[in-house]
């Protein structure tokens, strides 16, 4: 289920950022070349990138590059970092669950007060459905991260960039 939520997310952040891309680039020929431009452009970009954001969010998570501070965890050993790890993603799937369930009563609010988009006319709902939904997500991923560690007892690391592997790689060559 997670990879499947994966592809679809990548496919749609690739889509959402090449189409928002592109309308942006048309209206600054139309306005330039033609001293015209659409009304609409400005508005769908700006929606188009909110969803970037969030769903991104959710895609990051998911590839485990989320900013992170680990001073603390990287200092302890074994079950107390567990303990700490499993404590941090508690927290933070409580946080997503309390986003989702937040998210859908403000789109519900502004669905039911029929409030649409100045340039577009479309329902702010669909503005606002990326939150609700990148909490939710969110939640699920965290869940089962929560749920392996609890069944092996093992930290999934971080994915590392290229530069990081090849340090890593460095050190382990030095100390041996």
């Amino acid at each position: 289920m997670l990879k499947f939520l994966n592809n679809v997310e990548e496919k749609f952040l690739i889509l959402n950022l090449f189409i928002s891309t592109l309308i942006v680039f048309m209206n600054v020929v139309l306005r330039y070349v033609f001293s015209a431009s659409l009304s609409w452009v400005d508005e769908a970009a700006r929606y188009m990138f909110i969803w970037l954001i969030w769903i991104g969010a959710d895609y990051t998570l998911a590839n485990r590059k989320h900013l992170r501070i680990d001073i603390l965890s990287s200092k302890l050993q074994g079950k107390s970092r567990i303990c700490l790890e499993l404590f941090v993603m508690a927290v933070w799937c409580g946080f997503c669950v309390f986003l989702g369930w937040q998210g859908v009563k403000l789109v519900r609010v502004v669905v039911e007060q029929q409030q649409l988009s100045t340039a577009m006319q479309i329902s702010m709902g669909w503005a606002y459905l990326c939150i609700p939904l990148s909490g939710i997500f969110m939640a699920i991923r965290l869940a089962f991260d929560i749920l392996h560690i609890l069944g092996t007892g093992e930290i999934e690391k971080p994915v590392l960039s290229e530069e990081e592997e090849m340090i890593e790689e460095a050190k382990k060559g030095v100390s041996m």
